[in-house]
């Protein structure tokens, strides 16, 4: 059993708001692990640019990233969430990816919505698929695991296709289908942040500050004061600052 993943339920019972530093490889984890962080997020971002000095357009396979989960998580006794992209596939291959990451250690996978390839959250050209066929997915990966405790988490990338009510309609199909922690990627402003909280009063919400990207640059305590309880900073340079201020 996989007590990372009962730990990071009892660190989600705690008042205040979860900060992951993005990370992409062992040293990069216990660097997070040593200056205080209580979890870790690897991305595919960061994985693509580490391994294959490419942008985060689908170019790793399912073994590659589950490889890396579990070279990071071997390196570390902090709880790993984990990128599952798109899961690969359908529903079926969404069940092994999450029986391939428990495996290799990770304590939550994030599955979003978009077409394979994907992009990055933050990129333009995006397109998702319908929201029936990620609940498909989600419900899939919600029995698929093996440590109940293992978090599955709903991303969608429907607000830079669709906008902000297609992307919240979505997180409610996602949540209705099991999933547990909703990522709506990219709001694009202070507003839109506060009507996601808002929606979703009572669920774990995240939030993303990517450098240079859609969504305004808040800091941990105003995203908590809007209700979000985790958020993530996946640049290196990013958290290369927050390492030093901790």
């Amino acid at each position: 059993m996989n007590d990372k993943a009962t730990n990071l339920r009892k660190l989600l019972m705690e008042p205040d708001i979860l900060v992951l530093p993005g990370i992409y490889d062992a040293l990069t984890a216990k660097i997070a692990e040593t200056v205080g962080f209580k979890v870790v997020v690897m991305g595919g971002y960061s994985i693509a640019a580490a391994k294959l000095a490419q942008p985060d357009v689908g170019y790793l396979s399912m073994s590659e990233m589950a490889e890396a989960v579990k070279v990071i998580n071997n390196a570390i006794d902090l709880p790993v969430m984990a990128d599952g992209d798109t899961g690969y596939g359908n529903a079926l291959s969404v069940r092994r990816t999450v029986r391939e990451y428990e495996q290799a250690g990770a304590a939550a996978i994030i599955f979003e919505d978009q077409v394979w390839p994907k992009r990055c959250g933050h990129m333009g050209g995006k397109e998702v698929i319908a929201p029936e066929e990620h609940a498909q997915k989600i419900r899939a990966a919600v029995e698929a695991k093996v440590n109940q405790d293992t978090l599955i988490v709903a991303r969608t990338d429907a607000r830079s296709v669709f906008g902000l009510d297609n992307a919240i309609e979505r997180g409610k199909r996602y949540l209705a289908a099991g999933a547990e922690a909703l990522f709506i990627e990219a709001p694009q402003d202070e507003r839109e942040l506060e009507c996601i909280a808002k929606t979703f009063p009572d669920v774990i919400l995240i939030a993303n500050m990517i450098e240079g990207g859609k969504t305004p640059g808040l800091t941990a305590g105003q995203l908590q004061a809007l209700g979000f309880k985790i958020v993530f900073w996946p640049f290196i340079r990013q958290v290369s600052f927050i390492m030093i201020k901790a």
